[in-house]
């Protein structure tokens, strides 16, 4: 069945994927509560017979087939007089307004449900992504997508459902209308159809458009990402009035998008009404002038198509409202397929309890085979050594730590921990092990509680983490001079403290994890020289606790390290004690004598 949906309905099966079989259950309550209504709506004609004449032959009659509802009242012992009929009215329209509100309050729940699901799945996905396919991928697009385009799709669901369902009533009205008089209702459904080509007309036009709104807030997030990430520059250089015209530009297009899906939607509201009635003047016309047909006989067919004519406003209504937000639609469901291409792949399951040697054989990377990034790499990383990563720009220390962390697969080699293959471990529990602490701190914008433990509950046992992480990253007494203490709000980016307390921050986050292996990727790079060494004080209290990866450019903060690694174009240059490559390796030489320590 889905296979059958996806063919022929596409976006029914982007609905059905989430909801399965809830959503035949709403499009089954739509049908019985058009039917209770259709058949409530029939016995109004026996209502004004009888107010005039009684029930006649002749009147019966001009129900067509659906005098079967007489003959039901009459089966059940029930004599065919005003005060019957109007009871079974009235209870045909309770029953039906009994299952109108469950078909409302299921719609909501599915609603909620959808959304739910979607944003869940959105947000795996975007988790779930392996690094090297994520850095290909457009920030502004994923952005746009998981927080403006969402909305769309929840409105999209709301207008894609109610246009089923009043397609739904549409097809029962019509065929209760056929079943009273068969052909005035297919003259007035040719009509119907006929007119149909005008709107659908419209329909793509609106839905072109809808697509140029979302292309347009794609492009606006990813430039508006990039002024708040390079604000400083931008505004130091007075680039800012530059590139502002840039956005402006973007914004422009979106509104003239807007206003041309605005203007269809004016032109619809306007004609859809009008359209329709003429032809249902012009059917009766037809039916009474020149097919010798009586009001009498049609009077039961005009009521249900009057009926079907507010469902037909309604129907097209909803669909142009659905294709007003068919962008959203298109972006959530081409951001799910990139991502379950982008997938990471699941290796194994087996958790490690701990990293005691880290080793890498024969290890080459390239992220295109013409350009290779790291050659013939072999080295052993032992349990509580310091293990430095030297060498110029683009030597591949950076790319090297992505490669020890499961970032990157290598494109040839191995990669063994504790003498098994990485591939034996659960990458997510692997990565678990590992602290990782940047040029750039990464901070939330949240209290200093929070950065450190990341949301863990406040219990006795998290506070004593808590307490331990910050006293080894040297930052307890200045948490504890804050007039909140750990509950200090740090903003955005934490730029309610210095660079220096930042930093540390970080590291208390990492040492709270209780890992294995410390990885300092230029983590002091952008400090001033006594922060510098303050924190590197720090880092020198570390060693001998955990197994420490530093990637450095001042050489000054590998003096102490165990081994360091001198990287050049993608090969080890040298490998050894500051001392030694001093005394052995030029190039590590000459990086010395350019640097003042």
């Amino acid at each position: 069945m889905k296979n059958f949906l996806q063919k022929y309905f596409r976006y029914f099966s982007f609905f059905y994927e989430y909801l399965g079989y809830k959503v035949i259950l709403l499009v089954a309550s739509s049908l019985l509560v058009g039917l209770l209504d259709g058949f409530g709506l029939a016995l109004f004609i026996p209502v004004f017979q009888i107010a005039a004449d009684g029930i006649t032959q002749e009147n019966r009659d001009a129900l067509g087939n659906l005098d079967f509802l007489l003959d039901w009242i009459e089966a059940l012992g029930f004599g065919l007089d005003l005060n019957v009929i109007l009871g079974v009215m009235v209870a045909l329209f309770l029953i039906k307004s009994v299952f109108k509100f469950y078909d409302g309050v299921f719609k909501t729940r599915l609603q909620m449900e959808f959304v739910r699901k979607l944003r869940y799945e959105m947000v795996d996905g975007l988790g779930g992504m392996s690094y090297k396919n994520f850095v290909n991928l457009d920030a502004g697009k994923v952005q746009n997508t998981l927080s403006g385009e969402v909305f769309k799709v929840t409105y999209s669901f709301l207008t894609y459902f109610s246009t089923i369902q009043y397609l739904v009533l549409l097809m029962v009205y019509i065929a209760l209308a056929m079943l009273s008089n068969f052909q005035f209702a297919i003259l007035v459904s040719i009509g119907g159809f006929m007119s149909n080509f005008i709107f659908k007309i419209i329909f793509k036009f609106t839905e072109k458009a809808s697509v140029g709104v979302t292309a347009y807030n794609h492009e606006f997030q990813s430039y508006l990402i990039q002024a708040v990430h390079n604000f400083k520059y931008l505004k130091a250089t007075d680039y800012f009035s530059k590139y502002k015209m840039k956005l402006k530009g973007i914004i422009d297009s979106i509104e003239f998008q807007q206003k041309k899906i605005g203007m269809y939607n004016a032109f619809l509201g306007a004609t859809r009404e009008p359209i329709v009635l003429i032809i249902v003047v012009a059917v009766i016309l037809i039916q009474v002038n020149y097919m010798g047909g009586q009001m009498a006989t049609i009077l039961a067919s005009l009521l249900f198509f009057y009926r079907a004519l507010n469902y037909v406003i309604s129907l097209q209504t909803s669909w142009q409202g659905f294709v007003a937000h068919y962008g959203g639609v298109v972006a959530a469901m081409e951001l799910m397929d990139e991502f379950k291409l982008m997938k990471e792949p699941t290796e194994s399951k087996n958790k490690i309890p701990r990293i005691e040697q880290i080793e890498l054989s024969n290890l080459n990377f390239a992220y295109n085979p013409q350009t290779p990034v790291l050659n013939n790499i072999q080295i052993r990383i032992d349990h509580l050594r310091t293990l430095a990563l030297v060498g110029g720009s683009g030597s591949g220390k950076t790319t090297m730590v992505n490669l020890i962390i499961g970032l990157l697969e290598p494109t040839s080699g191995q990669i063994l921990i504790n003498g098994s293959e990485r591939s034996f471990f659960d990458k997510s529990a692997y990565r678990r092990r590992f602290g990782y602490i940047t040029q750039e701190p990464v901070i939330f914008n949240d209290n200093i509680f929070n950065n450190v433990t990341f949301w863990d509950e406040k219990s006795p046992q998290n506070v004593a983490r808590f307490r331990e992480a910050i006293r080894l990253a040297n930052i307890e007494s200045f948490v504890d001079s804050l007039p909140d203490k750990e509950q200090t709000k740090l903003g955005d980016n934490g730029m309610l403290v210095s660079g220096g307390q930042k930093q540390r921050i970080s590291i208390a986050r990492e040492l709270y994890k209780e890992v294995d292996v410390l990885i300092l990727d230029e983590a002091t790079s952008a400090l001033d020289s006594e922060t510098e060494r303050s924190i590197q004080e720090n880092i020198e209290n570390l060693r001998g606790k955990y197994t420490i990866i530093i990637v450095a450019h001042r050489l000054s903060t590998v003096k102490k390290a165990d081994k360091i690694l001198v990287l050049n174009r993608g090969i080890v240059d040298g490998e050894g004690s500051f001392e030694e490559l001093v005394d052995q390796n030029s190039l590590f030489k000459r990086m010395v004598e350019l640097q003042e320590f």
